[in-house]
């Protein structure tokens, strides 16, 4: 098997797991990314945009988009920072995590039960692939910086 042909297998599976999540939470009203901002905004004080894009892997528009549907939810709410007049802070509403809470007690809990992805590996195979995964993931971001790094270099 070629190796793109394994990384295009990661990338159904991928694809696969996420359609299946989102089903799930379609009765809630909320998408992955939502739920995702959620859970990290439950975390933290605030997040600004710019590392929200980051953590949903999108771009700051995209991760703008987001906020905005969300904020119109009343699940978040933005405002400027008094450090930094220019930066804005985005942290969670107590709507917010009601959304959150009933999310995390009902969609998840009812789709873990319903389809184990990794069921089909013994719990050895589990540990190499996620080691595996890890190393792929580690090696990415290495190679996508210099990769990067050598394009603005020539620019």
């Amino acid at each position: 098997m070629a190796r793109s042909d394994v990384m295009a297998l990661i990338g159904q599976s991928h694809l696969t797991w996420r359609r299946y999540l989102q089903s799930g939470l379609v009765k809630y009203g909320i998408t992955l990314k939502q739920l995702y901002l959620l859970r990290q905004l439950a975390k933290r004080e605030f997040l600004n945009p710019t590392k929200i894009a980051e953590m949903l892997y999108c771009d700051c528009p995209t991760a703008t988009v987001v906020i905005g549907n969300m904020e119109k939810r009343s699940w978040l709410v933005r405002q400027k920072d008094p450090e930094n007049r220019r930066r804005v802070r985005v942290q969670i509403t107590p709507s917010g995590r009601d959304k959150l809470e009933e999310v995390i007690t009902s969609a998840e809990s009812a789709s873990r039960a319903k389809v184990d992805p990794l069921a089909c590996f013994s719990d050895n195979q589990v540990n190499e692939l996620e080691t595996l995964m890890r190393t792929l993931h580690e090696h990415l971001k290495i190679s996508i910086t210099q990769s990067e790094k050598q394009n603005n270099d020539n620019s």
